[in-house]
């Protein structure tokens, strides 16, 4: 029996089509991945099911009493709430105890009685008098266990808030889970403890998400967005079986359309040859004498030209082969230019953080040029400022940072905090890059920006958007060091696939934090290091850290 059925969704913003004609089903326990380009109504289909957007057409049935929750790719929390009261107000405990307290006092009626029992089922359903030693228990698996439960919100990193939202919508034991990009914000830890939650969960899901091995973890079918179409295709398997299936849909439907294309060159060769024929055969006169010829010429003159017409009609009446839906492969062209001067970066006694609050104990490496150098940890750890205490954004409170005179650093986290929203992409690029316009232009098509999107001002751009521009500005400034921070939270599939295959030949130096694996698999890192509790260790493997957090979730599972 389906959990909840969509028929012939329909969805439009003014004369953009976004969603047409979508129709599924999902059933208890079942987790779909949602797929599709940017921009293919992933985000707005979610809030329909949700209940935040209505669809302009179709019909929706979601079964009684089915509890939904619900996770934007923005979690924004501000205040002075605490997490504890926060978790306890999302999940609806506090209000149920209000209640529980008010009428235990006053029993004195039939109706307040039954009143009582009705709230009293509510928290025993929601496991309220379990729900302090489940909320710990979430929160270890998030990793935010030294975390104090009064701790306000405000203070909070976006990852941690990101996790306190997550943490609220598990606890209330939800039938169906509508998650949007929930691993973006999530470290290695926490992202394998939220795959285990959900493979444990009996809760249905619907999961939009760049990571593919979290979804190769979860899901057992793909609801596909098409971007031309905007419509639905189902399919089931993991998300790989579901890559494999699209190439060979592609190249099936690229062999099929190429095949009929040589089939009509064929049979429009022969119409146009009976056609010349026929004209042949009109035009010959011949002698009196030769009357009977005459005759013949041009009876098989009007035989050809029937026949051309025939084969011609044949040609009309094919059902065509679609020609399959091919974008010109994207590239990153990142060449890594070296000049006069040294090309090394060395920490030395390096302490990183802010005067009277967070720090990091004293830091010293040196990272040599051409080298890839990772760095994992939970979110709050300080991986962020310590990048930006090596690339100059924030000063050192003690130690040095010497970076050689001839790195050219493309720092992606600095540019898209520091962007200027007002100019346009053709003018920042050609300022920042010292182009013509012109080359400009080229720089930024060749990264999938528009001739309409490059005259518009920065500010009109997605996330995924802000990245390809910088890319394009690492490309035409031939930096020879990238700095990367969770770069696989803003591209696209088709962006990071690109970066990937760039990875294989950049020759200059990386500096990179993620918690995406199949990212980190392909970067080929030849040094890594786990920040944890103020201290950056350098670590053999990252598989043996991947084990560990996989043992962990597990015995924390058992606790709840």
């Amino acid at each position: 029996m389906s959990m909840i059925k969509a028929t012939k969704l329909q969805k439009s913003y003014g004369s953009l089509s976004v969603l047409a004609n979508i129709s599924f089903s999902l059933g208890k326990g079942q987790k779909v991945a949602l797929v599709g380009l940017n921009g293919t109504g992933k985000t707005t289909l979610l809030k329909i099911v949700a209940g935040i957007e209505e669809p302009d057409a179709g019909v929706l049935e979601i079964s009684n009493n089915t509890c939904i929750g619900y996770l934007p790719q923005d979690t924004s929390l501000s205040g002075d709430t605490t997490i504890s009261a926060y978790l306890r107000q999302a999940v609806g405990i506090d209000i149920l105890e209000r209640q529980i307290e008010e009428l235990t006092s006053d029993l004195d009626s039939v109706a307040k009685t039954k009143r009582y029992n009705e709230v009293l089922e509510k928290y025993e359903r929601l496991d309220g008098y379990t729900f302090d030693h489940r909320m710990r228990v979430m929160l270890s698996g998030f990793g935010l266990e030294s975390i104090d439960l009064e701790h306000q919100l405000s203070n909070l990193s976006s990852g941690q808030k990101s996790k306190i939202v997550l943490a609220g919508i598990l606890l209330r034991g939800v039938d169906l889970l509508l998650l949007d990009e929930p691993t973006n914000n999530l470290d290695l830890p926490a992202l394998i403890w939220l795959e285990d939650f959900l493979h444990k969960t009996e809760a249905a899901c619907i999961v939009v998400s760049h990571d593919r091995r979290f979804l190769d973890r979860v899901v057992k079918k793909i609801f596909e967005l098409d971007w031309h179409t905007r419509t639905m295709t189902i399919t089931g398997g993991t998300y790989s079986d579901y890559l494999e299936m699209v190439a060979r849909r592609i190249a099936q439907q690229k062999e099929k359309y190429l095949l009929q294309q040589e089939e009509i060159e064929r049979l429009n060769d022969r119409a146009q040859e009976k056609r010349a024929e026929s004209a042949r055969g009109a035009r010959w006169k011949g002698t009196d004498n030769d009357k009977c010829l005459r005759g013949f010429k041009r009876d098989r003159a009007g035989k050809s030209g029937r026949g051309a017409k025939s084969i011609e009609k044949r040609v009309e009446q094919m059902e065509k082969v679609e020609k399959p839906f091919e974008k010109d492969p994207f590239e990153i062209l990142l060449k890594a230019e070296t000049g006069p001067g040294t090309l090394d970066i060395s920490l030395t006694n390096l302490v990183a953080g802010y005067p009277d609050s967070f720090q990091i104990e004293p830091v010293s490496f040196e990272i040599r040029y051409g080298n890839r150098v990772g760095i994992m940890g939970l979110n709050g750890t300080g991986k962020s400022t310590l990048l930006k205490t090596i690339t100059g954004q924030l000063p050192p409170l003690g130690g040095e940072v010497e970076i050689g005179s001839g790195v050219r650093i493309g720092n992606m986290m600095q540019e898209h905090e520091t962007l200027p929203r007002n100019l346009t992409l053709l003018d920042f690029v050609a300022n920042r890059a010292h182009l013509s316009q012109r080359d400009s232009y080229h720089t930024l098509a060749k990264f999938g920006l528009s001739k309409k999107k490059v005259k518009l001002p920065i500010s009109t751009l997605s996330p995924g958007e802000r990245a390809r521009l910088l890319l394009a500005l690492f490309s035409a400034q031939s930096v020879n060091t990238l700095v990367l921070d969770e770069p696989t939270n803003h591209l696209d599939l088709e962006a990071l696939d690109a970066l990937e295959e760039t990875m294989k030949t950049y020759r200059g130096t990386v500096l990179l934090v993620s918690h995406d694996r199949y990212f980190l698999e392909k970067a080929s890192l030849g040094t890594i290091y786990v920040l944890s509790e103020r201290v950056l260790s350098r670590i053999p493997d990252y598989k043996a850290y991947l084990v560990t957090a996989e043992e962990r979730a597990q015995k924390l599972l058992k606790l709840l």
